[in-house]
């Protein structure tokens, strides 16, 4: 959102998508279809893999 000053309006526009759509997904943790995955990667102008490097997932499910 720093690219985009906090603007959600702004940054809907250029993802294509509406703004309550932007604020479910990052204010309210909501899941996100691939596509508007890689729409906000183009909004951001930055590859999809940069938008997940860091992330680390652990399973809740313990098989032993």
């Amino acid at each position: 959102m720093e690219k985009y000053k906090g603007n959600k309006l702004q940054f809907a526009k250029k993802v294509g998508c509406d703004e309550k759509t932007i604020r479910l997904v990052f204010d309210k943790n909501q899941g996100m279809t691939m596509n508007l995955f890689f729409k906000i990667a183009f909004a951001l102008e930055i590859e999809p893999s940069e938008l997940i490097k860091d992330i680390k997932i652990t399973s809740t499910n313990s098989t032993k």
